[in-house]
């Protein structure tokens, strides 16, 4: 796998707000175009209600679809993140990826707090699904064969559709969003996920 084989598809702001209106529901089977990209499947929400799972207080069903979204793919990108020791060959790659894992660390945290409040399980509605944004296992297992420049490449590409996506969804969340504290998370987010992508060696 090349660099050239992750390249990742830019998803619409209106896509990712109707997205995020949905994101409880999971993901179904649909396949919307998107560029290629070997290790992934098509991934598209479902509009069908989740079983057991209620909003709760100020939450909407969009605070719930975007926490639990950006928790699976922090999860994810986190993983990616602990590769960079010993698997990259630029000094300047693993001196960006150690202050953002941590920052990602911290925001799980967060992410975590605001599901137990709104009084939801902290499940995995994603587990296996392929989102734009969403570093998939089989990424992660091709990444983690690979060292020095592949390495770079291949990490660079993941975190760059990973941080482009975060922001979008953010920002969809701002908008769609109830909870103020999730709206006030998410705007923490979207500035950070700019700033981390500015930065990307």
């Amino acid at each position: 796998m090349t660099a050239a084989t992750v390249t990742r598809r830019a998803v619409s702001v209106a896509a990712v707000l109707t997205a995020a209106t949905l994101l409880t529901a999971g993901c179904g089977d649909g396949k919307p175009p998107r560029e290629a990209r070997s290790t992934s499947a098509a991934r598209h929400p479902a509009t069908r209600p989740p079983s057991g799972q209620a909003t709760s207080g100020t939450f909407n069903s969009t605070d719930i679809g975007w926490i639990q979204l950006m928790i699976a793919m922090d999860d994810q990108a986190t993983l990616l993140l602990n590769l960079a020791p010993g698997h990259s060959s630029d000094a300047g790659v693993e001196k960006w990826a150690e202050p953002v894992a941590t920052a990602y660390r911290d925001e799980l945290v967060q992410l975590r707090e605001l599901l137990a409040r709104a009084g939801v399980p902290d499940t995995n509605p994603h587990q296996g699904h392929d989102m734009p944004g969403m570093v998939t296992d089989d990424e992660l297992r091709t990444i983690k064969g690979t060292k020095g420049a592949a390495f770079d490449a291949l990490f660079l590409a993941a975190m760059r559709e990973h941080l482009d996506q975060a922001a979008k969804i953010a920002r969809a969340q701002r908008s769609a969003g109830a909870d103020p504290a999730a709206k006030k998370l998410a705007t923490s987010v979207e500035k950070t996920s700019l700033t981390w992508r500015a930065r990307l060696p």
